[in-house]
C-alpha cells in the first residue's frame, strides 16, 4: 500500500467525523508531546496515595489487640474525599501544564517537551520538575513515616538546603 493511498484514506476517515471528534483530535495531537510529562505525573501521583493510604492504614490498626479489628480500623480509613482530593490534584496539575505549554508554544516560541530545545526556558518544564518535586517530597515523607526511617526526611531538607542557597532564600526574610 503506498503511502498516497494511505493518505487518501486517512483524509475520507477524518472527513466522515463530527466536529467534536474532529475537535477532540486536533487538541490530541496539539497535547501529544505532553504524553510522556503526564504519565510521570500520573505515576507520582498514583504512589504518593498509594503510600498515604499504607501509612494511614497502618497508623489505624496501632494498638489493637486481635488482627480482626486492626483490620477493619485499617480498612476504614480509606475515604473517597481523600481520593477525590487526589482526583482534583491531578486535573489541575493537567490544566496548568497545558496553559503552560499553550503560553510556551505560542507566546514564547519554544516547544518545551522537545530534546532539541530541552536546555531552554520553558515554564512547562519549570512546572513539572516542581510538580514532581511535590509529589516526590510527599513520597519521601510518607515512606520516611512508614519505614520508621528518616533517611528521606534528611534528604529532603538537605535537597531544600541546596534550593534554598542556590536561589539565595532567606526564610526570615520571606516571614516578615
Amino acid at each position: 500500500m503506498s503511502i498516497l493511498t494511505l493518505l487518501n484514506r486517512t483524509i475520507a476517515i477524518l472527513m466522515d467525523l463530527t466536529w467534536p471528534a474532529k475537535f477532540f483530535a486536533v487538541a490530541l495531537t496539539f497535547f501529544a508531546p505532553l504524553a510522556s510529562l503526564i504519565y510521570v505525573i500520573v505515576f507520582l501521583l498514583i504512589v504518593d496515595a498509594i503510600t498515604s493510604i499504607y501509612y494511614q492504614m497502618k497508623m489505624a490498626g496501632r494498638g489493637l489487640p486481635t488482627v480482626r479489628q486492626r483490620f477493619k480500623a485499617s480498612t476504614q480509613v480509606i475515604e473517597s474525599g481523600k481520593l477525590r482530593r487526589t482526583l482534583e490534584k491531578m486535573f489541575f496539575y493537567f490544566l496548568m501544564i497545558i496553559v503552560f505549554y499553550t503560553f510556551d508554544v505560542y507566546v514564547i516560541k519554544v516547544k518545551p517537551v522537545s530534546a532539541a530545545e530541552i536546555h531552554t526556558f520553558s515554564i512547562t518544564n519549570l512546572a513539572a520538575v516542581l510538580i514532581c518535586m511535590v509529589e516526590l517530597t510527599s513520597i519521601a515523607s510518607n515512606v520516611s513515616k512508614i519505614t520508621a526511617n528518616p533517611v528521606f526526611d534528611r534528604i529532603v531538607k538537605l535537597f531544600q538546603k541546596k534550593v534554598d542557597k542556590k536561589f539565595e532564600i532567606d526564610e526570615d526574610h520571606e516571614n516578615k
